[in-house]
């Protein structure tokens, strides 16, 4: 399978010219959309090749993103970093080979017409590094490669517990602090918020906003990147035990 892109002119000419597209994102098929790319010579093959893979399509989010991070991220597993902020691939992916992926997940967004909810279900629309991790389909690949557990038999076992617990917003919060290109800092996190729901206790955004407050704070009197992912588990599960209180 090659992964399709869109020339720089596609994108600017959405960006620029939405009045012109903006009926068609409704559309059951994307056939207008390749026609109109064609036409122009705006939909082009990428370097990338990887076996097929399909989405689920079907079902509650809080299954499916987690589902779906998998996916993709072990059909792209190998992709660089660099490609992988590369919106015109992205924009190529969703437009061309997964219409049917982003009518599903961005539904409510694309029956709204709002310009802005439309853009952002395709395209890049809050900066590069934001983007990845707003566009449905970037921030998929990106949840795999920020949070996939090498070190266990469990793999995507951080990925499940952040898609059931507010994924869009949740990802977008791990993604922008400070220590975030450190995966043991964030799973550090993640253990000590997972170990406290194991025992009981329900699990709301403020466990995350307080760790990565802490976590930050903390970067300012020590190296974080000398701790490791169980040094990190305890003095985050010690500022949520004295915030919280004891499980």
């Amino acid at each position: 399978m090659v992964l399709m892109y869109l020339d720089q002119r596609a994108i600017d000419d959405i960006k620029l010219n939405f009045e012109k597209y903006k009926d068609h994102f409704e559309d059951d098929t994307n056939r207008w959309f390749i026609k109109r790319f064609s036409e122009n010579g705006w939909i082009k093959e990428s370097k990338v090749q990887c076996n097929e893979f399909r989405f689920v399509t079907e079902g509650d989010y809080t299954i499916t993103d987690a589902e779906n991070v998998r996916i993709i991220y072990e059909a792209l597993k190998d992709l660089s970093p660099a490609i992988a902020t590369d919106e015109r691939l992205w924009a190529g992916m969703l437009f061309c080979q997964f219409w049917d992926y982003v009518r599903y997940r961005r539904c409510k967004e694309l029956e709204s017409g709002d310009k802005q909810d439309v853009l952002n279900s395709f395209l890049f629309m809050r900066g590069t590094k934001r983007s990845c991790f707003i566009n449905c389909l970037a921030r998929l690949w990106w949840t795999g490669f920020l949070l996939y557990d090498a070190d266990s038999d469990k793999h995507y076992e951080a990925v499940n517990f952040v898609c059931e617990n507010a994924y869009a917003s949740l990802i977008v919060l791990l993604s922008s602090n400070g220590f975030a290109a450190n995966k043991k800092l964030i799973l550090g996190v993640i253990d000590a918020i997972r170990e406290r729901e194991d025992r009981g206790e329900k699990i709301g955004r403020y466990h995350f906003v307080e760790s990565d407050k802490y976590l930050n704070c903390l970067g300012g009197t020590q190296l974080l990147d000398t701790m490791s992912r169980e040094d990190v588990k305890g003095k985050v599960a010690g500022r949520l035990e004295r915030i919280y209180g004891q499980i």
